[in-house]
């Protein structure tokens, strides 16, 4: 069946049925919306070895690390809902997606719906531009040249590469940010253009403030 199912990363059922109503009108081309809610993890005294399981800047808060891994933590559950289910033509999708205008037909393999194209440097984000000409469809990244930002909007073509994915996440004893570490491993090696999702203007729990990244991800910041 060449339709979409989507998992929805959220803090609240109120929440998650809000957002589900951005799909009224095009309910033709979904099979499934779930609900997968947000994981907050909590730091105790006797769990504090699990700040170390975040490899990130020595001057970063314990509150942003706790924040970043149950980041982690809930896109794990939705890849296991994903396995779980046996379902195909997955998005999994952060509670500050936005649909830009409609869903296409599910992409042909597994791909970045939306994000921010950066060089391949993190540190030269917004120093370098990046020389990029996608065309409409599937585009493959040039890690070489660019790597891809932000983990609001992905899709998983199989549920056989969701498990894949959630195997990756956990062997590892220490992780980067979950957007850092999926641009590191290279796993995605597509991306859509245009972007289906865009991230919302919004107040980040994870960088307890405001980013931009509802700019940086409108036309994947090109």
């Amino acid at each position: 069946m060449n339709k979409y199912n989507i998992y929805i990363i959220c803090k609240s059922e109120e929440i998650f049925l809000e957002k589900s109503k951005a799909f009224d009108n095009i309910k033709s081309k979904i099979c499934h919306i779930q609900w997968v809610p947000a994981e907050y993890l909590k730091l105790t005294q006797c769990n504090k070895k699990l700040l170390k399981k975040l490899n990130t800047r020595h001057n970063t808060k314990d509150k942003s690390i706790i924040a970043k891994l149950g980041c982690i933590a809930a896109h794990r559950k939705a890849l296991l809902a994903i396995f779980q289910n046996q379902t195909n033509n997955n998005l999994i999708l952060e509670e500050d997606a936005t649909l830009t205008k409609t869903l296409p037909l599910p992409p042909k393999d597994t791909c970045y719906v939306g994000g921010w194209i950066i060089p391949p440097q993190i540190t030269k984000a917004e120093k370098v531009k990046v020389n990029v000409s996608p065309r409409k469809g599937l585009n493959q990244i040039d890690y070489g040249k660019f790597k891809i930002l932000t983990t609001h909007s992905l899709f998983i073509k199989k549920h056989e590469e969701a498990i894949e994915l959630l195997e990756s996440l956990i062997k590892p004893e220490s992780l980067k940010c979950y957007d850092v570490q999926l641009a590191e491993m290279e796993w995605f090696k597509f991306y859509y253009y245009p972007p289906m999702f865009v991230q919302s203007d919004h107040k980040s729990e994870i960088d307890d403030g405001k980013n931009k990244n509802y700019l940086r991800t409108q036309n994947y910041g090109l």
